[in-house]
């Protein structure tokens, strides 16, 4: 049987006005946090570490005259810190904004698209929470359907996106007629904590924000343009591994745990969740043209490498996101994915991969065309 073919259409992404760098942010988070030698010592490795070269964030107060503060209180210390209602405030202003716009640059990216044909909204993110929320104001504010389908992923982490994908896939081969719009929006940067553990430590380096819009469908000529088709995806959840990666919601925001054990699972795991989608689809790692690994960090784009016997090359979209924007949650392997669709060069058979909470491994074999 011919397999009923779903294409992931367009990515646009945005980010927020503000950017600093990571030169910046190791300045600040040692005169913020590091009240003891060791504390510098650890912070100058992690950020140095990183190789990223700078970050956006919805909060613009960094470097600022205090007394022209709009976020943290009017003090150098930055204390007390934010309560969660006032992050996730910030979060339900500027994720409306950021996401509106994000989907206005998808649209304007494809102008024959007749987004009446929307059908389903998909709404991601960690970051926040508020209803109605994104997802409402997307169909009321561009004008769409107002019978329209919406789902919202939550909380899931970075591994998301891939989850929204395969869901977008499912409704589509259910509804030939479905076109699916998904939007992430991941800003993480409203939860920088400033009390000491080295878990929050390494999150604070290496965390930003971004915001990502794609269309999904099953008809090959909604869009002109380079597209994925969307042909398997793969879950592994990894046991033994909660407390590697995990969220929790706190009186200032949500606070982030990561441990050094992190790229280790995702090197010991992820050959073996390539063999499967691989060994379904009847192909060999030799078939595998472009790897989009999500950059939650330098020692797992490093660990992937060693795991799949591939090269630092072969991982230039996802070290070029990593760099430029650091880790945005869900958020990021849509920019990899876009990274790889502008590029002209890049064709063939794709491996997609993304980590979360769990911790879980979500995989994807698609082919650029």
């Amino acid at each position: 049987m011919t397999e009923k073919k779903v294409y992931l259409h367009s990515i646009e992404t945005t980010v927020p006005e503000k950017s600093y760098t990571q030169k910046f942010a190791l300045k600040e988070m040692k005169r913020i946090v590091a009240d003891t030698t060791y504390k510098k010592v650890f912070l100058n490795k992690v950020y140095k570490g990183t190789e990223i070269r700078k970050r956006h964030t919805v909060i613009d107060d960094y470097g600022k005259d205090p007394k022209e503060f709009t976020f943290y209180p009017k003090n150098k210390k930055l204390q007390p810190e934010p309560t969660t209602k006032q992050r996730n405030d910030l979060y339900a202003k500027e994720a409306l904004r950021l996401g509106k716009q994000a989907v206005q640059k998808l649209f304007d990216a494809n102008p024959n698209f007749d987004r009446s044909k929307i059908s389903h909204v998909i709404t991601v993110t960690c970051t926040g929470f508020d209803a109605p929320g994104l997802d409402y104001f997307i169909v009321k504010d561009f004008d769409l359907n107002p019978k329209i389908d919406r789902y919202i992923l939550g909380f899931m982490g970075c591994q998301a996106a891939i989850n929204a994908l395969k869901l977008a896939k499912d409704i589509c081969l259910g509804r030939p007629e479905a076109r699916v719009l998904i939007v992430n929006v991941e800003l993480c940067s409203v939860h920088l904590q400033q009390e000491w553990n080295t878990h929050q430590a390494i999150a604070n380096a290496i965390f930003a924000d971004g915001i990502s819009a794609a269309l999904v469908s099953s008809v090959e000529d909604d869009t002109e343009r380079s597209k994925f088709v969307l042909h398997d995806f793969a879950t592994e959840i990894v046991p033994g591994t909660e407390e590697d990666m995990a969220w929790n919601i706190g009186d200032t925001g949500f606070g982030m745990k990561l441990t050094l054990n992190v790229p280790r699972v995702v090197k010991a795991n992820i050959v073996s969740i390539l063999k499967e989608l691989l060994d379904r689809a009847e192909k060999t790692k030799e078939d595998v043209k472009i790897w989009a690994i999500h950059p939650g960090g330098k020692t797992i784009l490093t660990k992937s490498e060693e795991a799949l016997e591939i090269t630092s090359e072969d991982l230039d979209a996802s070290y070029h996101i990593m760099k430029e924007f650091g880790n945005m949650s869900s958020a990021t392997i849509m920019f990899v994915l876009e990274h790889i669709l502008n590029d002209e060069k890049k064709m063939g058979l794709t491996f997609a991969t993304s980590f979360g909470p769990g911790m879980t491994i979500e995989s994807s074999l698609m082919e650029k065309i």
